[in-house]
């Protein structure tokens, strides 16, 4: 009884998990959107499936930041074990908080839980505890300050193997300066080469290697 219990609740968890994975609007599919996802793509799928991976796209207001990172969500979010794609971080922050947002990304990730912090140190804590374990996609959209990268995504050991994280913005340095080396530049962003990588594209950290198919978490 309690195995056919439990059976029933990871079915329900799993199916659950499946309804909530809705596809992202992605607006009449701009010229060029294609390629650009298949080269963010490519820096995702670097390496290999295992370590905690973090990636960059860089660019101006309007110039589709948003847009690639919904392409990519319904690319890839069937790989992962949960997701959370939190847009408009700058506006949330500003009106509502930091605290606000680690209760967006727990909530998000655990919606049977009622796992809730109230300052922001707690929030990290709660993070770290919860996601450690757990291969997750997190996407975190229109960031512009260091502290909301140090609220929601700290360092890599905060998630589970096969995590990957991607941040939009329109400040590189804030990228830079949370150790994120593999950056997408959109094309009115004034770069010579869309792909940046610190090292001629060498990592510090385990990567996932491109594929034409992402391996669907096993249930």
């Amino acid at each position: 009884k309690k195995y056919e219990h439990e059976l029933i609740g990871k079915i329900v968890e799993v199916v659950s998990r499946e309804i909530k994975r809705v596809a992202l609007h992605v607006a009449d599919y701009p010229i060029g959107l294609e390629s650009q996802v298949s080269e963010v793509k490519s820096l995702i799928f670097s390496d290999g499936y295992d370590g905690v991976h973090m990636v960059g796209i860089h660019g101006n207001g309007g110039s589709g930041k948003t847009t690639i990172a919904h392409a990519i969500y319904n690319l890839i979010a069937n790989g992962f074990e949960s997701i959370c794609f939190l847009e408009n971080v700058r506006e949330n922050s500003y009106k509502h908080g930091l605290v606000y947002l680690q209760n967006m990304l727990l909530s998000n990730v655990f919606e049977r839980k009622n796992l809730k912090s109230t300052s922001f140190d707690q929030g990290i804590s709660t993070i770290k505890h919860w996601l450690q374990q757990k291969r997750i996609l997190l996407i975190l959209d229109d960031v512009d300050k260091p502290e909301q990268l140090q609220a929601l995504a700290g360092k890599p050991d905060w998630f589970g193997r096969g995590t990957r994280v991607i941040v939009t913005t329109r400040d590189k340095y804030l990228l830079e300066s949370h150790g994120i080396e593999r950056i997408y530049e959109m094309e009115n962003s004034n770069s010579e080469s869309n792909i940046s990588t610190a090292s001629d594209g060498k990592d510090n950290g385990d990567q996932l290697g491109e594929k034409n198919h992402f391996p669907r978490t096993s249930q």
